[in-house]
């Protein structure tokens, strides 16, 4: 990753100082991957400031950014920052990731007048790079590679919560260097909450929908599948995995550089609506993926994004059934100069063999 080059479009864009203070911005602009920091950048100045645990791993990504500064403070972080506002009117901040309270401390410390802003960072990271691509081709690759196990992942566990520390080592074996977030599985009837919250449920034949993701190198991958295991049968379940399997290849399809995001989210519904499950769709169609598990593009309804080759986003349609089931099918994918490109390979058969 070239984090310099990134630096260097950063302050192309800049008028005046941006205060950075998402750790995700962060580590787009740097490489840190720690859990303390703050950058502070100019359009021809750029000051790293954490505490004395990073200082030691910080130096050298700081120092391959041409004219950084490393600043390891002690005492009050706020009244740090506010040094390296001396010579600037006004500072832009990333309002969205510091809280009022911190914003009030923050302006106590200075006379610079200190100026709320939003997307800076995030619009730099919309479109990946080939580097980027390939890292959440690797996490996507580690969640297949989970998938290919499940029947015997699923087999040794007694929980859904077992199943789902099953399928986080599958993934950390196939090269995951973490799980982008505590797996959702849901067991029968569970299935028809969207974000059901994995616990003691136990495993039993039936209906079972998973979603979950790893990183690597920072990156994320997002998928969800929706099986039935064991024998028996449920025929209204079976109609609606036909509906929303139809619909995410819908959306799928839709993919490609110059496409709206809110038409893609319509395309999934119109199919569902179809089916006569539009009114149990409790969700937006996907989302952007890269170092967060959910950043723009925004793909629901009514978002005006334009995708452009190297956006990543989700594919994800849902219908619940309350008291029933549910069932989701989720494809990470890249577009392309020509359409997109699936990241995700695991089957959509449902019934697991």
């Amino acid at each position: 990753m070239d984090h310099a080059a990134r630096v260097a479009r950063l302050q192309e864009k800049l008028e005046r100082p941006l205060l950075v203070a998402s750790l995700a911005n962060i580590r787009y602009l740097t490489g840190f991957s720690g859990s303390f920091a703050f950058v502070v950048a100019g359009p021809q100045s750029f000051t790293f400031i954490t505490d004395g645990r990073y200082g030691e791993s910080a130096a050298p990504l700081v120092d391959a950014i041409a004219g950084a500064e490393l600043v390891i403070h002690s005492g009050g972080i706020n009244a740090t920052i506010a040094r390296t506002f001396t010579d600037a009117s006004a500072v832009d901040v990333e309002s969205a990731h510091i809280s009022w309270e911190v914003m009030r401390s923050l302006a106590a410390e200075t006379q610079t007048r200190l100026e709320p802003t939003v997307g800076v960072v995030e619009d730099l990271r919309r479109v990946k790079t080939p580097d980027e691509v390939e890292a959440v081709r690797a996490a996507c690759g580690a969640g297949d590679a989970a998938f290919d196990q499940l029947a015997e992942i699923a087999a040794a566990a007694d929980t859904e919560g077992e199943l789902g520390w099953g399928l986080i080592d599958a993934m950390r074996r196939a090269g995951g260097t973490a799980a982008g977030w505590s797996p959702i599985v849901a067991i029968g009837v569970h299935a028809s909450v969207p974000h059901h919250r994995s616990g003691t449920g136990a495993i039993e034949d039936g209906l079972l929908l998973l979603d979950y993701g790893c990183e690597v190198d920072g990156y994320q991958s997002d998928m969800s599948r929706t099986v039935w295991r064991g024998p028996g049968e449920d025929v209204e379940m079976e109609r609606v995995y036909a509906a929303v399997r139809d619909a995410q290849q819908a959306g799928v399809d839709a993919v490609g550089p110059g496409a709206v995001a809110g038409d893609i989210d319509e395309v999934c519904r119109s199919v569902l609506d179809r089916y006569g499950y539009l009114d149990y769709f409790l969700h937006s169609t996907g989302h952007g993926v890269g170092l967060e598990i959910h950043e723009a593009p925004w793909i629901r309804s009514g978002s005006e994004d334009i995708l452009e080759a190297g956006h990543i986003i989700t594919v994800e349609p849902g219908v619940y059934l309350s008291g029933h089931g549910g069932v989701r099918i989720e494809d990470t994918v890249v577009v392309t100069d020509s359409g997109c490109e699936n990241l995700t390979l695991s089957h959509k058969e449902f019934h697991l063999t």
